[in-house]
């Protein structure tokens, strides 16, 4: 007789529990989940993802582009014993609607390779330089070109504000599926 008592009262024990565990599942499947779901969407489906992300790399390009055209076209001024100084202007924005981010690769690009170059000495501070590189990027609206038209242009000006020299380059965003700007 004992032993049945026990093995009633085990049986018992073990029903409850079982009960008690699956109540927590019926719950659930009622109630909102808390952990966290991965929904995964098709990338056309996020609006700017392709367009933000090549922004960077596509500052870096034309940046390196008009650089260049600017160290070429100054051969005069920067081809004597002592080298002249240079302050590089923070970057601004002119034009309409939005303009992707990214510029701080297009200055560091540019000041990195006037350094490379041995043609100026950069500074940091603008009373201390002889001339003063002012860089502004806009965006274009040009109705017979698809797309985002950027335009990249460096002024350069002595210290008393004179217009020394300009350089201006263009890039087109391409019409394709990542909207890529290359």
């Amino acid at each position: 007789m004992k032993k049945m008592f026990i093995v009633l009262a085990v049986g018992t024990l073990v029903g409850c529990s079982a009960w008690q565990n699956i109540l927590p599942m019926r719950q659930e499947r009622t109630e909102p989940s808390p952990h966290p779901r991965f929904v995964t969407e098709p990338p056309y489906a996020l609006s700017n993802l392709y367009e933000e992300t090549s922004a960077p790399q596509m500052y870096s390009v034309v940046a390196a582009r008009v650089t260049n055209k600017m160290l070429e076209q100054t051969t005069k001024i920067y081809d004597k014993p002592m080298r002249p100084k240079l302050y590089v202007m923070q970057i601004k924005k002119a034009g309409v609607e939005h303009i992707p981010d990214g510029f701080y690769h297009s200055r560091r690009v540019t000041k990195e390779m006037i350094e490379g170059a041995k043609t100026f000495i950069p500074v940091n501070e603008r009373e201390d330089a002889d001339y003063v590189l002012d860089i502004t990027v806009s965006r274009l609206n040009v109705q017979s070109i698809q797309g985002d038209v950027l335009q990249y242009k460096m002024i350069l000006s002595d210290k008393s504000g004179n217009e020394v020299g300009s350089w201006m380059e263009n890039i087109r965003q391409v019409q394709n599926d990542d909207r890529s700007w290359w």
